[in-house]
């Protein structure tokens, strides 16, 4: 097992269970205790575990996933408003994918109107949105589904993409920042959002502001990487600057708020 692989499952592991002991991870993956404190050095540096005597635990405000439920009413005007902008920038008759997100569910629902549409998509909760739209066509990502996610991902899902040209390439991410650029919280998501990148004609990225300038764990993708990023207008200005700074196109938009 690479070294990546072995933090990946640290950091699942202590989402799951809150703390992890040095002992027990040494017993789980074969190696030594220095090779295990070495690994949980670099997740602390990255803000994804505090390490304790003897162990880790569970870092406060760590970029761990919520459910797709949970993350659905989270930020959601501002993610409607995000979807609204991106749905003016797809015509009749155009490919567009949507990978797996809530923020992408939203334009998928504004998307119902548009027709005739081609949509590939990983997710199942957009399938299920547009699988009724008369003249909407879907053409489902094959591969391993992921329940958080209500995704498909892993190699078969990669496999799966080769060869696809979209017109436009619609992704949501858990954190952008202009020097780590576009990151989330696994490799598995990580490999499949960066190979859904490249078959874009024009890629945009949608997130909510609360993404901005935060760091997830697994990369995906340089800035350089994407053509627009649409977000809503609480981003810090210093964090949109800098990302323009890069070369990277953002449009702000004002949500409807209570």
């Amino acid at each position: 097992m690479f070294a990546e692989e072995r933090q990946r499952a640290i950091v699942r592991k202590v989402r799951d269970a809150g703390s992890v002991s040095v002992d027990e991870l040494v017993e789980q993956f074969g190696v030594s205790a220095p090779t295990i404190r070495a690994d949980l050095a670099r997740l602390e540096s990255k803000g994804l575990v505090v390490r304790t005597h003897g162990g880790a635990i569970r870092a406060e405000g760590t970029l761990f996933e919520p459910s797709h439920d949970e993350r659905s009413v989270i930020r959601r005007a501002e993610k409607q408003a995000i979807a609204r902008a991106a749905a003016a920038l797809v015509h009749p008759g155009e490919t567009v994918l949507l990978d797996a997100g809530t923020t992408t569910l939203e334009l998928a629902l504004v998307l119902r109107g548009c027709r005739p549409l081609t949509v590939v998509t990983n997710s199942l909760a957009i399938a299920a949105v547009l699988m009724e739209c008369t003249g909407i066509e879907i053409i489902m990502v094959g591969g391993q589904v992921q329940r958080l996610r209500r995704a498909t991902l892993g190699p078969l899902a990669m496999r799966f993409l080769d060869g696809f040209r979209v017109d436009k390439a619609f992704l949501g991410f858990n954190g952008v920042e202009a020097d780590a650029g576009f990151t989330v919280v696994d490799f598995d998501a990580a490999e499949v959002k960066r190979r859904m990148m490249q078959t874009g004609a024009q890629t945009v990225v949608l997130v909510d502001s609360d993404k901005i300038g935060r760091v997830a764990f697994a990369a995906a993708a340089p800035i350089g990487a994407a053509d627009l990023l649409i977000t809503d207008d609480r981003a810090q200005p210093a964090q949109i600057a800098r990302l323009r700074e890069k070369g990277l196109e953002v449009h702000t938009v004002g949500a409807e708020r209570e």
